[in-house]
């Protein structure tokens, strides 16, 4: 794998900011990354990086919370999940990206602007819808390695703090993200030179996180979820805009 140095500082300012972002919100470097390295390196290269570096981003932000973790909060999603990744390696295969994009990108605006319009606190979805909104992340997972907005509309929707609300996004993504990436290693796609590659952007991802952790800390709760709702919107542009180029 010939990496130019162009191609390489160009990653490495993509995966800072895509660690930024992570480490602000508990989600989206999955997004940041898989929007933006497909521009630059192939998709067999960027696939299986992009797993191991958001695994490692939810990793430190795991420890960096890891006194507020409740297992029972992520149930619903992590057992909904299971199940959802190899469907979603199914149709990946089968069914037309477009449709799969197209349909996620209307349940994410419909929920954030509704939530951006009225009071958050007046919508909670209960664990059986988690658990289909945790098997749809986990088909995003393995068709697209972008499971994020499911799994933050459950969380945003409950009644719980900034750090309760983030260490339930680090601690699910960290299953699905170990899960990812033992999927990609025993299906042959993260070679060495992928595993020399991610070592290199290793510094990048930990100024990211130092970067988004001092962001964090300057952030109410209020503030907190307006960002998480304002990111899932750009999001959902971002698909629909690809589904239409």
């Amino acid at each position: 794998m010939n990496i130019l140095p162009e191609q390489y500082i160009i990653s490495f300012i993509i995966i800072f900011f895509s660690a930024l972002v992570q480490a602000v919100t508990s989600f989206g470097s999955a997004l940041v990354s898989m929007s933006f390295l497909p521009l630059l390196l192939p998709l067999n290269i960027v696939t299986p990086l992009v797993a191991l570096n958001g695994t490692f981003i939810t990793a430190l932000n795991f420890l960096r919370l890891h006194q507020h973790f409740d297992p029972k909060k992520i149930k619903p999603l992590v057992i909904g999940a299971l199940p959802g990744i190899p469907v979603g390696i199914y149709l990946l295969v089968n069914i037309s990206e477009e449709i799969i994009k197209t349909v996620l990108a209307i349940v994410i605006l419909a929920y954030s602007l509704y939530s951006l319009l009225h009071s958050i606190s007046k919508i909670k979805i209960n664990a059986k819808a988690g658990l289909l909104l945790g098997f749809f992340a986990g088909c995003l997972a393995g068709a697209f390695n972008t499971d994020g907005p499911p799994v933050v509309i459950y969380i945003t929707s409950q009644k719980w703090s900034k750090d309760e609300m983030n260490i339930s996004l680090s601690s699910y993504f960290l299953i699905s993200g170990i899960t990812l990436v033992t999927m990609h290693t025993t299906g042959g796609l993260i070679t060495k030179d992928i595993v020399y590659f991610f070592i290199a952007t290793i510094p990048a991802t930990l100024l990211g996180v130092i970067a988004g952790s001092f962001i964090y800390k300057k952030i109410n709760h209020e503030t907190f979820q307006t960002i998480v709702l304002i990111l899932l919107i750009i999001v959902a542009v971002m698909l629909i805009v690809q589904v239409h180029i």
